[in-house]
């Protein structure tokens, strides 16, 4: 709604094009996340011996959010 009222506004049209490329920067950004958390997860699992539960707990949260959105569309459309 809020991309409808601002491209009214400024002129613009939000088409297909537009809506795709955000999910797939989207999707880039979640697996990159996914990627960084968990090799600095296995830095210090290895170098310092310990676990960082906090890394864990996040890329727990992403994975989950990644499904649970999946399963919302999946089911909706």
């Amino acid at each position: 709604m809020i991309e409808n009222l601002i491209g009214a506004l400024l002129g613009l049209e939000i088409d297909e094009r537009f809506v795709a490329h955000r999910y797939y920067s989207s999707r880039l950004a979640l697996i990159a996340g996914m990627i960084l958390i968990l090799a600095w997860f296995s830095y210090e699992l290895v170098e310092h011996d310990r676990i960082r539960w906090d890394f864990l707990i996040i890329a727990g949260v992403m994975a989950l959010t990644k499904l649970a959105a999946m399963a919302y569309f999946r089911l909706t459309r």
